[in-house]
């Protein structure tokens, strides 16, 4: 692991993705990002958040930290583009900045249950751990071809960014 300051919680996340095939991995990483595009990593955990009146509520976007609006929309884009050419389908689409057709078998579910019950902090840590990763082309078993976020920051910068946006 690459985050040092985090629950066992992440930790054993992370080891069990470490055992999963590349599709799999794949298909987390494109399910925490649809998430993401869609506010769902907030400080209340709440899955609509767009809809609650609540200054104190937190939400955590590649925005928050100064990216370009549609940049997650776009790796989405790439990652399903990539998934349906590696499978060799077209199951999976974007639609509004949303991953449709994306279906998990019994472990992934765990998995994404898991991770579904994680505090906002532990959210923030899965997301620098997965850019660190993803960005360092480590994340996948096999060799991916991996699209960077900016070619001007490391992904060890951007999760120092994300870091920066946990709730004490």
């Amino acid at each position: 692991m690459y985050i040092t300051k985090t629950t066992e919680k992440v930790r054993k996340l992370f080891e069990k993705i470490e055992q999963l095939e590349d599709m799999s991995k794949m298909k987390f990483l494109l399910y925490t990002f649809n998430g993401l595009n869609n506010n769902q990593v907030n400080s209340k955990n709440e899955v609509n958040p767009n809809l609650i009146e609540d200054n104190d509520l937190i939400i955590f976007n590649l925005e928050s930290i100064g990216f370009e609006s549609n940049i997650t929309t776009c790796f989405l884009q790439y990652n399903i583009m990539l998934y349906n050419g590696i499978t060799k389908s077209n199951d999976l689409y974007e639609d509004n900045g949303n991953v449709m057709g994306l279906t998990f078998d019994e472990n992934e579910k765990k998995l994404l249950s898991n991770y579904e019950k994680m505090s906002f902090n532990e959210k923030l840590d899965i997301f620098s751990e997965l850019i660190i990763r993803y960005d360092n082309e480590t994340y996948f078993e096999n060799k991916m071809p991996v699209v960077t976020f900016n070619t001007n920051v490391s992904g060890f910068d951007i999760a120092y960014l994300i870091q920066g946006k946990k709730v004490q």
